[in-house]
């Protein structure tokens, strides 16, 4: 972190604890707090609730007029994604196709004053496993095209679609049959379970379901725990803070009993203490230690011992040494399979020092 990023970080998170109350600006950098702001994913957010609290006019001039452009670029893509996500829901559900909306989209709608100032890459579906041919037929008549990634029955969990519409905004769905990639959380929560308790999304008609807060708030740790371990990032964070902040005594308790009979003790209290330490009471206290980010050689030794046993394990590291052919093919622009061993040989030697380097935390 350089030197002063963490008083930046300090007042945004303030700011969107007490909109109201004006920060101290000296000596303040205005570009930094932009830059941090927008990095954070909190820019819309913050821009949202300071001219809701009447304070936006204390800000500096060019955070206002950044947050007043950025966010009548969003409203106007927020608009054009909200049809057709609707749309796509409704086809969806005609087709008999149980999707959840989950993660950042259903928070989006469910939580926040606004769904444009949570900003999101795409809108994350839930689905069970035996319907996914089904989803898929449907999507690509609706012209969404899955690029190129790897996929195997063990590396991953989840399917990319795409399309361009003719306005020239991007709809991007990202199809989950588990909860996780991480084979030692796949499998904490079933599509079953949380179809049974799921909620009505009102701002996307009658086919919108969505996971009911209880669960939306364990999953939103799981994500952070599993995707992104050591993040500091304050949307994330925030995330934890609506959704604590929208439950009942009594289902904060059953999100504590949940956590701990699906082994998800550790994570929930890590995600839940730095939440309270930046939007709640406890703010003034020194900063939690964070777990620090896994290498991928980490994640893979740590999917190897979730896995039942050696043949599966064997099958795992295939699977992403060893990707299928059309794979590699699509990934590298080449036709002819004589290029193929060769290719394999480079995504191995090329890949190997990214597995063990250890990335930095998505702050």
């Amino acid at each position: 972190m350089v030197p002063g990023q963490g008083r930046v970080t300090a007042v945004l998170a303030g700011a969107l604890r007490d909109p109201a109350v004006s920060p101290d600006w000296s000596g303040a950098d205005v570009s930094a707090l932009i830059d941090t702001a927008r990095r954070h994913r909190v820019d819309l957010l913050l821009g949202w609730m300071l001219r809701a609290a009447g304070a936006l006019d204390d800000w500096p001039k060019a955070f206002v007029d950044d947050f007043q452009r950025v966010e009548r670029q969003a409203l106007y893509v927020d608009c054009v994604r909200h049809a057709e996500l609707a749309s796509v829901l409704r086809t969806l559900d005609g087709v008999g196709v149980r999707a959840l909306l989950f993660k950042g989209a259903a928070l989006a709608y469910t939580h926040y004053p606004a769904p444009h100032v949570r900003p999101r890459a795409d809108t994350d579906l839930l689905v069970p496993a035996e319907e996914l041919h089904a989803l898929e037929a449907v999507i690509g008549r609706l012209g969404y095209v899955r690029p190129a990634e790897t996929a195997g029955d063990l590396v991953s969990y989840q399917s990319h679609y795409q399309k361009t519409d003719r306005h020239g905004v991007t709809h991007a769905l990202d199809v989950h049959w588990k909860i996780s990639n991480f084979q030692a959380l796949a499998n904490r929560f079933t599509h079953g379970e949380l179809w049974d308790r799921r909620v009505g999304v009102d701002g996307l008609g009658p086919a919108a379901a969505a996971v009911d807060a209880t669960h939306a708030l364990l999953l939103a740790l799981v994500h952070r725990a599993g995707h992104h371990p050591g993040s500091t990032n304050l949307l994330w964070l925030y995330d934890f803070h609506l959704l604590n902040r929208s439950l009942t005594a009594a289902q904060m308790r059953q999100v504590h009993d949940v956590a701990d009979a699906r082994g998800l003790t550790d994570i929930a209290a890590e995600g839940l203490t730095l939440a309270s330490h930046w939007f709640g009471d406890t703010s003034g206290d020194p900063a939690p230690a964070v777990q620090q980010p896994w290498t991928q050689a980490q994640v893979l030794h740590l999917d190897l011992r979730a896995l039942p046993d050696w043949p599966t394990r064997v099958r795992l590291i295939r699977e992403h040494v060893l990707p299928s052919a059309n794979y590699m093919r699509a990934k590298y622009g080449v036709r002819s399979n004589a290029m193929l061993p060769a290719l394999y040989v480079w995504r191995v030697v090329h890949g190997l020092p990214k597995w063990l380097r250890r990335p930095t935390a998505d702050d």
